[in-house]
């Protein structure tokens, strides 16, 4: 020890340690003490309420009591001055909420030397439902009208069937999904046309919500011209092998729709642009044949534009129907017209066609029609029209039939003495079907029956011989 102490470098550091020492004790108290900084307090107003944690695929907020509360913080004045109520946070955690009402509490998350003082309100009171979903079918409205002459078809749309998810109480509500397109002014079809959907209640408010899925659909609008539906009539070009006729044709489509203008709509009554090659067929049986349909000259479309025709021939059979009887057609009021010539007031006609058809033949399902409506008074040879049905002909229909009538006038035949046996007129007119001058309403409705078979292209002599173009089908032969 007495070395250490008598050690003068020892000594010396002994003597440096103790002035640093008492340096440090008399500078303390120079230092000048840092001034405290001023803490503050701000009350910041409607600071919305965040929820989280709620399983959305299942679940729905529904209801909440508010969904903004009161902040008071504190901290230092520049602290406060410098944040914005964005910087504020307030948490509503539904992780762990429950179906029905409940009363959870709030958390604030705040800026870093922020201090909260006070939430009001610290809780809030919540109703979580259930989810559900269902199908429904979508429902287009349109807004507006397509250009002039034009029209709106059937509206298309894919999907046709959305899924629709709302809680419980309010899926029930639900009355139809909807969308609009509007076709004000258009001429042309509206295609694939994205359309919004939105779920309305029967009052057609809509339902808040709704998550619907899809949420847009796939639309498209017809616009077209006018079109008329016509029936078809078929024609028939070619030769059947001989001895072959046909039984039966049955097309694929009975009618067709045609495009245009009013003015060409209302001139057309059917379509008989339809040709059958009957050509193809070489054997008995039923075939199938193809024809392309085209739209008449003047029209814009066709619909369908192609058909089949079910074609069914069979080996020619003949027959001979007895008795059918002559009728008069067209005399006015003012004559009186008897059949003088055959004096049965029939004929025998033998006819061709298939064997099923021949043997159904009926002397009532023809007509030999003498049309007299413009002959004057006098004894004329009038040769007959032949309405023969459907796929019949007769054997020799190279050979014209005639029949000889005699017109008078009323006033000549009301002036007629006793001894010109007036009986054989009414003899004549009643073979005919008719009585005295009331004979003229038979002939009224016989002229009305020549105009049906005319529209149906079978009226007289046009029925074809066996293997040529037979006559507009009218669907039952």
């Amino acid at each position: 020890m007495n070395k250490w102490i008598n050690n003068n470098n020892i000594s010396k550091v002994l003597a440096l340690a103790v002035s640093i020492l008492l340096w440090s004790m008399v500078h303390l108290n120079d230092v000048t003490p840092t001034p405290t900084a001023k803490i503050d307090s701000r009350i910041i107003d409607n600071v919305k309420v965040q929820a989280f944690g709620l399983d959305e695929k299942k679940y729905i907020l529904s209801a909440m009591d508010t969904d903004q509360v009161q902040l008071e913080v504190k901290g230092k004045k520049s602290d406060l001055l410098s944040m914005y109520s964005e910087d504020y946070k307030v948490r509503l955690d539904l992780s762990k909420a429950k179906v029905g009402t409940s009363t959870l509490p709030l958390t604030v998350d705040v800026p870093s030397g922020i201090e909260v003082v006070n939430v009001q309100p610290s809780t809030v009171t919540v109703n979580i439902e259930k989810r559900d979903t269902s199908s429904f079918p979508v429902s287009i409205v349109t807004s507006g009208e397509p250009a002039a002459g034009y029209q709106m078809g059937s509206i298309t749309m894919e999907p046709a069937t959305v899924s629709v998810t709302l809680p419980e109480s309010d899926l029930k509500r639900v009355d139809k999904i909807q969308g609009s397109v509007s076709i004000d002014g258009e001429d042309a079809t509206i295609k694939e046309k994205r359309v919004k959907l939105t779920a309305l209640d029967k009052q057609g408010k809509e339902i808040e919500g709704a998550v619907i899925e899809p949420s847009t659909i796939s639309v498209v609008v017809p616009i077209t011209p006018p079109y008329k539906e016509v029936p078809i009539e078929l024609h028939y070009s070619g030769q059947l092998p001989d001895g072959l006729v046909i039984s039966k044709a049955q097309p694929s489509v009975t009618t067709v729709k045609l495009y245009g203008s009013q003015d060409a709509l209302a001139g057309i009554k059917s379509y008989n642009d339809v040709d059958v090659d009957l050509g193809q067929i070489k054997e008995a049986g039923t075939m199938v044949l193809p024809v392309d349909l085209t739209p008449p000259q003047g029209f814009e479309k066709i619909e369908p534009s192609s058909m089949e025709v079910e074609i069914t021939t069979v080996s020619n059979s003949q027959r001979v129907i007895d008795d059918i009887p002559i009728k008069i057609s067209g005399a006015g009021s003012d004559v009186q017209a008897a059949i003088k010539s055959p004096a049965s007031v029939t004929m025998s006609l033998k006819l061709s066609g298939a064997p099923g058809l021949l043997n159904s033949l009926t002397k009532d399902d023809i007509q030999l029609i003498a049309s007299v409506g413009n002959l004057k008074p006098g004894t004329h040879q009038v040769n007959l029209q032949v309405v023969l049905p459907r796929y019949v002909s007769r054997v020799d229909q190279g050979n014209a039939l005639t029949a000889t009538i005699e017109i008078k006038d009323n006033a000549a035949a009301t002036s007629t003495q006793p001894d010109s046996k007036p009986e054989d007129n009414s003899k004549g007119t009643t073979d005919n079907g008719n009585k005295g001058t009331g004979g003229n309403s038979g002939s009224e409705t016989d002229s009305t029956n020549v105009d049906e078979t005319d529209n149906n292209g079978t009226a007289g002599d046009t029925t074809p011989p066996e293997g040529q173009e037979p006559q507009t089908d009218t669907g039952s032969p």
